[in-house]
């Protein structure tokens, strides 16, 4: 006899926790949540603009599901998740919700390339957002962008004007202006010559040189689709790999 469907509230239930890593991974509110997307889409959606909303104590310290309907909304891939992920991952207490800052720099492009809806300035706010968290902002330059050109959902013109624009915008990190530095060389804008040169005369970064950036530019075979760049899949899956 097969199992009663779970309620929307039980599936939610399943899918909260405080920390990533806090119990089994619930697959069957999993299966169960993707086989009625529609109806699931909505208050999965809604819990994202809780958390939003919410203040940075809630925000760090509450149970909350959205650490793992990231990865839901990743494997169904559907485009009116992408302004909703692009405000979460705007948050300074997502990026960096304790024990999860990792996972979402190993997988949070991954995700944004998923839902993409050809708009990419969501993506660009956030880097220009100084009180946005420096991973998120490094993950969408370096790898999110990228991604994105790779797969000719955002041409490399857009890219080369917004690295021009940003330049005055990205503030102190090193490690953004790493992130600002390994895109223009990734999809191989060697115009940006100048400008690399003169953020390094500027102390931008804190350990990159001339050679790297002109060394990538000299190979673009060295940034070939690989496995950072693959397609997401299955949020089971997914969720295993970063469990294990």
């Amino acid at each position: 006899m097969a199992s009663p469907p779970l309620p929307p509230g039980k599936i939610l239930r399943s899918l909260t926790r405080r920390y990533f890593t806090d119990g089994r991974i619930p697959k069957r509110a999993l299966q169960e949540a993707s086989r009625r997307r529609e109806e699931l889409l909505p208050l999965f959606l809604s819990e994202i603009e809780k958390f939003i909303s919410a203040s940075s104590k809630v925000q760090a310290e509450s149970p909350t599901p959205v650490l793992l309907i990231f990865f839901v909304l990743g494997d169904w891939g559907d485009q009116r998740a992408y302004r909703p992920l692009a405000r979460l991952i705007h948050c300074p207490e997502f990026t960096d919700h304790p024990g999860f800052e990792s996972v979402f720099d190993m997988v949070g492009h991954r995700v944004i390339a998923a839902v993409f809806d050809g708009d990419p300035e969501p993506l660009f706010e956030i880097v220009r957002d100084l009180k946005a968290h420096k991973i998120a902002r490094h993950n969408i330059l370096v790898n999110a962008l990228a991604m994105l050109e790779h797969r000719e959902k955002v041409d490399r013109e857009t890219v080369a004007n917004f690295l021009i624009d940003v330049y005055e915008q990205l503030g102190d990190e090193p490690i953004v202006w790493l992130g600002w530095a390994s895109l223009a060389a990734r999809v191989g804008l060697s115009a940006l010559r100048p400008l690399v040169v003169q953020a390094i005369a500027e102390e931008r970064f804190d350990d990159f040189d001339i050679e790297e950036f002109d060394d990538a530019i000299a190979q673009p075979g060295s940034h070939e689709l690989n496995e950072d760049f693959s397609t997401f899949g299955d949020a089971y899956e997914e969720m295993k790999a970063q469990f294990e």
